[in-house]
């Protein structure tokens, strides 16, 4: 068996395809579904971009009679169409697409350097040739074995391709830097969707309040707004809102109330004291709905009191307790909400 790494323009892939030069194997693929809209529309956007795409697994085999050679797509089938059907103007790019003057647009209404540069571009290949179909199962087989195993949050985004990935997928892609430049989060944290997790979370308690977070909970909250979700914008808003405040707070930045569980807290505290959240009153009720001048003060105050919990203020116990480790459960971050909201909104806590 070679495996022989090559590439195809787009154009050559498609007309390959057109020709049924390249076909789909359906030994190899795990399902005919075909990915939601704004899944296609990603892809195309990635190709536009000019970043790479994950590469296609093609078998080729030559007929002895015929002479003539079949490449069989054995991993890459939904990359594959969609390419195809862009290329064939059969679907247009998403009204959400991250390209403002492509959006709502197919393959025929792109300006022309855009046409040039998706048709163009290089599709990577590793092309099986002289290989047996136990060879061609025990290459992926093997390429498995050595795959750090998906966690949940993962799982969550290649099973899903609806409106609630995405709407996590983009505000992820917004406050990466942020995260990294304040001390949330690091590289390696982001890469394994650490942040895509938090915006999860964040979501699951302004939609149901501040509970235990499991992960049935995100699986469920991914599943139930697949199809539409109408809260998108609202919730956005309030996420968008809290994040700028706290980029305002430069002392509270790389100190310990930018560890995740507790920025979790400090992003509902915030959103709850500027525009109370119905879901939120039974743990705080706010009285006057404006963050208090001495906000940074006395959340600079709490974030001491974890960074010295030996000396840690009498008052602040509970708190420190609560925060001692990384926790979803809605007994300790109930504590760590409650005494945040105190912070932001009163003079002195």
């Amino acid at each position: 068996m070679h495996i022989t790494p090559t590439s195809f323009t787009i154009a050559d892939y498609c007309q390959s395809m057109i020709r049924k030069e390249i076909i789909v194997n359906r030994d190899y693929q795990r399902s005919d579904k075909v990915w939601p809209a704004a899944a296609r529309s990603f892809l195309i956007e990635t190709i536009l971009l000019g970043y790479p795409i994950p590469k296609l697994y093609l078998y080729q085999v030559t007929d002895l009679k015929s002479r003539k050679t079949i490449k069989h797509i054995v991993d890459g089938q939904q990359r594959s169409f969609t390419i195809l059907d862009f290329y064939q103007n059969k679907f247009k790019l998403s009204r959400t697409s991250e390209l403002d003057d492509l959006k709502g647009k197919g393959f025929e209404d792109l300006p022309v350097e855009y046409q040039q540069k998706f048709i163009d571009y290089a599709v990577p290949v590793d092309l099986f040739v002289s290989a047996t179909e136990e060879e061609i199962r025990e290459v992926f087989r093997r390429m498995n074995s050595y795959t750090v195993p998906l966690n949940a949050e993962e799982k969550r985004h290649s099973q899903w391709q609806g409106e609630f990935k995405w709407f996590i997928y983009k505000l992820s892609k917004k406050y990466d830097q942020p995260f990294i430049n304040i001390g949330v989060f690091n590289d390696k944290q982001l890469i394994r969707m650490s942040d895509a997790k938090l915006f999860s979370e964040i979501t699951h308690a302004f939609l149901n309040g501040i509970t235990t977070t499991t992960s049935p909970n995100l699986d469920k909250l991914y599943k139930d707004y697949d199809d539409d979700f109408p809260q998108s914008k609202s919730i956005e808003k309030r996420i968008s809102q809290s994040i700028n405040t706290i980029l305002g707070w430069d002392e509270l930045h790389n100190t310990a109330l930018m560890r995740p569980h507790l920025f979790y807290a400090l992003i509902l505290a915030v959103s709850h004291i500027q525009n109370p959240v119905e879901e939120f009153f039974i743990k705080y009720e706010p009285t006057n709905q404006n963050i208090h001048p001495n906000a940074q003060t006395n959340l600079s105050a709490l974030a001491d009191a974890l960074e010295n919990e030996d000396n840690a203020p009498k008052k602040f116990q509970d708190f420190v307790e609560a925060s001692a480790r990384t926790t979803n459960d809605v007994r300790r971050r109930s504590v760590i909400f409650k005494l945040i909201c105190k912070a932001i909104e009163l003079e002195k806590i």
